[in-house]
């Protein structure tokens, strides 16, 4: 089920990542997702990934399985279902770096109402 959640901040989006997570479709999944926000609400966050759970922390904590580069007012529009990361990604619009294909199961790790 999508989640109701509507962060009104890139900030809010990356650290309301636990809300929205499905730890059902996290089963064997082991992961750490940097987002680097650039933009008006610049920085880093890590989103860790482990045991079915889901921890958001500030900063760059542990080297990342995965990061994901692009505008804050980017991250928030894709968190709160009006963009489409898929999309976005392939216009070139945010980088990943690391693992890409972790990104294919990002949507049902972290389902948004669209």
């Amino acid at each position: 089920m999508a989640s109701t959640f509507q962060p009104t901040t890139a900030v809010a989006a990356v650290q309301g990542l636990p809300q929205v997570f499905d730890p059902s479709a996290a089963e064997g999944v082991e992961a750490i997702v940097l987002f680097d926000l650039t933009g008006s609400e610049a920085g880093q966050w890590t989103a860790m990934i482990h045991d079915q759970t889901c921890r958001v922390t500030p900063g760059r904590t542990v080297e990342p399985t995965v990061t994901l580069t692009m505008d804050s007012d980017l991250w928030l529009a894709i968190a709160r279902g009006e963009r489409s990361g898929r999309d976005a990604f392939m216009n070139g619009e945010y980088q990943v770096s690391g693992d890409a294909m972790f990104m294919m199961r990002f949507g049902k790790l972290f389902p948004v109402r669209g």
